[in-house]
């Protein structure tokens, strides 16, 4: 909820209490996505830190910044030396102001366009760069927009029958998907007055109560939001007394299972590696031990030549004796007719010395190598249990896994897609055009997802986020997404439009084809009405 305008509204009643009349001593950037804002009161710092991450933005106030060592960026620099009046927001938009002597900043928070702007009466300065159309609408928005420093609580008299939450949340865009998220985990009926109270209940809870974090453990998850919420899965809850304490604690628990998740896919990626070497390892091992060793057949073949060496004659290729060893049968013994006879007898002696060696070797491999399995394995399932970055360091520095060489996780595509969410629960995302298509059929579609596209006509690659592959997708479900897939072709406007779906794994790119096209290995159809259907909500990219 860190980007709700509500968390917002509240983050900036609580920011303004604190840093009220303190002084700007320094704005930078040591990231091209985070800008921090540095003050002073008293003997007290404070930092404003700001990310403008598209899906990912956030404000908050720290007591303390630790420097990276590598060049800093400073930006705004005819904010220095001014003082903070105070910290308000926009009265429908998360647009938050800071107000300094002779000048403001503003964060907005907007999708791809989030963004930092300092304005000082006619100039306008933005943290990320942006074009002078832009910087131009976004001054003039500023000028017209209503900034509060208190609590926003709308009182929601709509004239509304049906689709309370659905006609509520059109008219007041800034309400947020959580906000009503969390009134549908509350609601017992789809009565108007019900969802209307529960709604002011909601939005007075995060003005008043404590914030928690919901803490599930099980999916290494953190989630930020109040202390009556129901609509967050948890095995841990931790109440705080105050939203900035709340705030600076989930970032830190956020990074936290970051970072763990990331260690232990590491781990667990280098053990089934190493497992399967080994694995491979020990069977043939155990198969060359099993097959024994002919140290004995070599040392016989040697000692039946040098008893018969004046029968050996050069060039031969082979030679028939008879086998003392057993009952005087005929055997035969072959040679190298480059050989001396002598050198044909030392052969077989060398030959029966190396097996017996190489024996002895694979029994002493076997050993260490069921030994490494074992601890391996041991590994493995004490990994499970480990909950301490320092314990999984160690681990890492054990199996001898440099940090350097870490692959850095794929870049996270989703917000580059057209995004909906069905039910509150299935995730789908939709091509913007035909590269955007090949990006997210190709790239960012995994091969269990569900993929769809309007039969014979040009139109948009939707993907149905699968994240369980053991449950079945409900039909009801897959109308929806083809329907989606539908609205987002050139059959828009038909009554009916055929709509083919597959599993991802069956979607190809051959070299050499047009972007945006791929075949099918096969293929399931559904016939349905392009729409939006009921119950999908699209999601921005912010």
């Amino acid at each position: 909820m860190i980007q709700n305008y509500f968390v917002l509204n509240r983050f900036a009643i609580e920011a303004s209490a604190i840093i009220y009349n303190s002084l700007v001593t320094e704005v930078f950037s040591q990231d091209k996505n985070k800008l921090v804002i540095a003050l002073q009161k008293s003997e007290v710092e404070f930092f404003i830190e700001l990310c403008v991450t598209p899906g990912q933005s956030f404000i908050k106030l720290r007591t303390n910044y630790s420097r990276a060592k590598k060049n800093t960026i400073n930006f705004f620099k005819e904010a220095v030396g001014q003082k903070l009046n105070f910290i308000s927001i926009a009265e429908d938009d998360r647009i938050i102001k800071i107000e300094l002597s002779d000048s403001n900043i503003y964060f907005a928070i907007r999708g791809k366009h989030t963004n930092v702007f300092f304005i000082r009466f006619y100039n306008i300065e933005s943290f990320k760069t942006e074009d002078e159309k832009i910087i131009f609408d976004v001054k003039n928005e500023f000028k017209k927009k209503q900034f509060i420093q208190q609590f926003n609580l709308p009182d929601f008299k709509l004239k509304i029958e049906d689709d309370f939450l659905v006609k509520v949340k059109s008219h007041y865009q800034f309400l947020g998907r959580d906000v009503i998220k969390e009134v549908k985990a509350r609601a017992k009926s789809n009565s108007m007055s019900e969802l209307q109270n529960l709604l002011k209940d909601v939005l007075l809870e995060i003005n008043k109560s404590k914030p928690a974090l919901f803490i599930d453990e099980n999916n290494s998850n953190v989630n930020l939001a109040f202390e009556h919420f129901k609509s967050f899965p948890f095995t841990k809850k931790e109440d705080y007394d105050n939203l900035i304490g709340g705030l600076n604690s989930y970032f830190s628990k956020k990074y936290f299972f970051e970072n763990r998740l990331k260690k232990i896919k590491v781990i667990t990626k280098h053990l089934d590696r190493e497992l399967k070497k080994v694995s491979s390892k020990i069977n043939n091992l155990r198969g060359a031990l099993e097959r024994g060793t002919k140290e004995e057949q070599f040392k016989k073949f040697g000692n039946l030549l040098l008893i018969n060496i004046q029968k050996i004659k050069s060039g031969m290729k082979e030679i028939e004796l008879d086998d003392i060893y057993s009952s005087n049968d005929k055997i035969k013994v072959k040679l190298n007719p480059d050989f001396s006879p002598k050198k044909n007898i030392n052969y077989y002696f060398d030959k029966s010395k190396a097996e017996k060696i190489s024996f002895e070797k694979s029994k002493e491999l076997l050993k260490k190598a069921q030994t490494d399995f074992d601890i391996l394995k041991n590994i493995e399932e004490k990994l499970t249990n480990i909950e301490s970055i320092k314990e999984l360091d160690e681990i890492m520095k054990e199996l001898k896994i440099k940090k350097h060489v870490q692959k850095k996780e794929k870049e996270d595509l989703k917000d580059k897609f057209k995004q909906y969410i069905i039910d509150d629960r299935y995730n789908v995302f939709v091509g913007k055009d035909s590269k955007n298509n090949d990006l997210l059929t190709t790239k960012f579609a995994k091969q269990n997802d569900l993929w769809f596209h309007a039969r014979s006509v040009s139109g948009s690659h939707v993907v149905l986020r699968v994240e369980n592959t053991k449950e079945a997708i409900p039909k009801n479900i897959l109308k929806k997404v083809a329907a989606l897939a539908a609205f987002h072709s050139k059959a828009k406007t038909a009554g009916t439009v055929p709509v083919a779906f597959t599993f991802k794994k069956y979607v190809v790119k051959k070299k050499g084809d047009p972007v945006g096209t791929v075949h099918l290995l096969r293929e399931d159809v559904l016939l349905v009405k392009p729409e939006i259907p009921k119950g999908s909500e699209y999601v921005t990219s912010d």
